[in-house]
Formats: C-alpha cells, structure tokens, sequence
C-alpha cells in the first residue's frame, strides 16, 4: 500500500520550482523512495522546520544553526544542525580548558549541562507545534519520513 505524503510542495518547495502548477501537482509515495532520496527528502523538511522554528524564536541562543564540521580523525565535512546555546557553551568550555581553567567536557557532558536549555528548548518547539499547523505538518512529515527510513535500513 502506498502513502502519499503531499509535502506541501506548494509551499516548501516553490521556491525551487518554476511553476506552482508543477509543485502543487507533485506526490512523493515514500514507499518508493530509496535510502538517499528519503534523506534528502529529510533534510528539506529539516531545515525548513529550523527555518519556521528560528523565526518564531526572538532569542538568539535558542535559535537552530546548521554548520560544517570534520569529526576527529576525518577529513570528510559533515553538517550538523544544532542550537546557537550549545554552540556558545562548547565554544567557552573549549576556551577555558586551553586555558587550563576547567577541564573540556565531553558530548554527554556538555548536554548534562545544557539539560535546563534544551528542556526549555523542547518546550519552544512543542508550543510552535501546537500554535502554528504548518510547522506542526513538517514535523509530522519528518516523522513519518524518518519512521519508514527506520524501516528500510532495519
């Protein structure tokens, strides 16, 4: 059985298109979409979530930032999404630990630190959710999108 996901094309990917006539007509069956084409499939409806959440949020350090990055021992780039707050924190503790001032924390370590932020951080994201339908439809989307990518790669 198919599941036609209509990903708001009209909206999301207009800008993309040429025509409304194109986008509005489109039907992604994601029972037919291979492993590459439902990431990247997920990564549109991902920065388009950032992109509604950023500019629902006035501040600055809650708001989600998508940069490059080379994980220790690679020189292959990979991008990650993640909030301004966490950027800043690992930036100072990166800081004060060439310093000598404090020890550098790890991945878990700095999260256990930031818990308060993204407890808040998560609580943003659940009100927009119930505030704004479009941004409640992407994460849907996202969700469904993820849960069969899940499926495929099991």
């Amino acid at each position: 059985m198919h599941k036609p996901i209509l990903v708001l094309l009209s909206t999301l990917l207009l800008p993309l298109s040429s025509s409304l006539a194109n986008a509005a007509e489109e039907q992604i069956f994601i029972d037919d979409m291979k492993v590459p084409q439902l990431r990247s499939q997920i990564d549109i409806i991902q920065k388009e979530i950032y992109k509604v959440f950023n500019a629902s949020t006035e501040d600055d350090q809650f708001k989600i930032v998508c940069h490059d990055y080379s994980p220790t021992g690679s020189w292959i780039k990979r991008e990650v999404c993640e909030p301004q707050f966490t950027i800043s924190t690992r930036t100072a503790n990166s800081r004060s630990a060439r310093r000598g001032a404090n020890p550098l924390l790890t991945p878990r370590q700095l999260q256990g630190v930031l818990a308060d932020e993204y407890r808040i951080l998560s609580e943003a994201m659940a009100a927009l959710r119930e505030k704004n339908e479009y941004y409640d439809e992407l994460n849907t989307i996202a969700g469904v999108l993820n849960a069969r990518l899940e499926e495929i790669i099991k």
